[in-house]
């Protein structure tokens, strides 16, 4: 007999996910997760939090829990009336909403670590703006056909960059903190730090924090830089840190005179030529013993569900950009090896996130080592600190 087929839970997955989505993108927008960051609710208390009626409160808190960004646990039963009945709870209360008893719901960890608004590694801008241009999705095949999408979001970089650079920022802040402190301290009275494609200027920053004595220069499209520019009036680091406008690929930079040089997810929205040329640049604008920081999410040589998050951000680079999303690490290490650079240590902060370092020979400027105690790949929020 002809073995039995599989089950169709791989499409179901798939479908799910796009649910998922939305019903998460419903709980920012309803500001659900605010609601419950001072102790649980019920449907009803939640429901009133949120300016939606109970039973959909209810369902919308059910879907978050077997999302694992909720959690849920039974209410005490009402107090018995005299005559033994339970006491009356007013229409649209939890017990119309889930059930006997009803359910008090309150932030897992991941939510409560990475979606109130105002946490300090919040991710919640980014949830809406990680995929992209959603107008973009629905034509994928026909973007695939035409070799690039109807409208790409360079062709308007002001339309979206800004939105996306604020919500990347207090991840890569977390992340780049955690570079620095790999690297060793610049010597001389004011080493350099250069940010290339700075965005919010979380990689600039993050050094100038660790490092007193560093400046830095931070170089962000005409239609961004507004948003680097606001970073770094908020950070006390900031003073520290020249901003300016201009093309990463044609800005005047230090000729050998960088102790560091940033390349902070923009590669990936480079066809190969230009990220390779981009490499070269920031090689050439490092110092002897200068080193070369590039973050990205390098395609996998073999994809498996393992390399999910690497996977699909290189498909969202085809679905919304005129770049490639296409490198893999070995051509970033090939590049870097091309343009005279010694290869360092690389790090895997998040997961699929590749940070690979690279110093050009010579000079006293940071050489990334792995010091005692803290390895070269690993988490920046190991479970030891995974709770603010």
């Amino acid at each position: 007999m002809p073995p039995a087929p599989p089950t169709p839970a791989a499409v179901w997955e798939v479908i799910h996910g796009f649910r998922r989505y939305w019903a998460l993108v419903a709980a920012l927008d309803l500001g659900l997760f605010e609601a419950l960051a001072s102790g649980p609710l019920d449907a009803a208390g939640l429901a009133e939090a949120v300016g939606v009626d109970a039973h959909r409160a209810g369902l919308l808190a059910d879907a978050l829990v077997a999302m694992e960004l909720l959690t849920a646990a039974p209410t005490a039963t009402p107090a018995a009336g005299p005559a033994g009945a339970r006491a009356q709870t007013p229409p649209g209360r939890a017990d119309d909403a889930a059930g006997p008893g009803g359910l008090r719901y309150a932030l897992g960890l991941v939510a409560a670590n990475y979606l109130l608004t105002d946490g300090q590694r919040s991710m919640a801008r980014l949830v809406r703006e990680a995929p992209g241009p959603h107008e973009r999705w629905p034509e994928l095949a026909e973007t695939l056909r035409r070799g690039a999408p109807s409208a790409r979001v360079e062709d308007d970089p002001g339309a979206f960059y800004p939105n996306l650079a604020r919500g990347t920022a207090p991840i890569q802040r977390a992340v780049a903190a955690a570079v620095a402190r790999e690297l060793t301290a610049a010597r001389g009275p004011a080493p350099l730090v250069v940010d290339l494609g700075a965005g919010a200027a979380p990689w600039a920053l993050a050094f100038l924090e660790a490092w007193p004595a560093a400046r830095g220069l931070a170089v962000e499209l005409p239609e961004v830089v507004h948003v680097t520019r606001e970073a770094a009036a908020a950070d006390p680091a900031g003073d520290r840190l020249d901003v300016v406008a201009g093309s990463f690929h044609r800005v005047e930079l230090p000729e050998a005179g960088a102790d560091v040089v940033v390349l902070g997810h923009v590669l990936r929205t480079e066809p190969r030529g230009g990220a390779r040329r981009l490499v070269a640049r920031a090689a050439a604008a490092l110092r002897p013993g200068g080193t070369l920081v590039v973050a990205d999410y390098p395609r996998p040589e073999t994809p498996s569900p393992a390399a999910t998050t690497e996977t699909l951000m290189a498909l969202t680079i085809l679905a919304t950009t005129g770049g490639q999303g296409a490198f893999h690490a070995a051509d970033l290490r090939a590049w870097a090896r091309a343009a005279g650079l010694e290869l360092g240590p690389t790090y895997t902060p998040l997961p699929g996130q590749t940070v690979l370092t690279a110093t050009r020979p010579g000079g006293t400027a940071p050489r990334p080592v792995a010091r005692p105690g803290l390895r070269p790949l690993g988490s920046v929020f190991p479970p030891s600190e995974s709770r603010e």
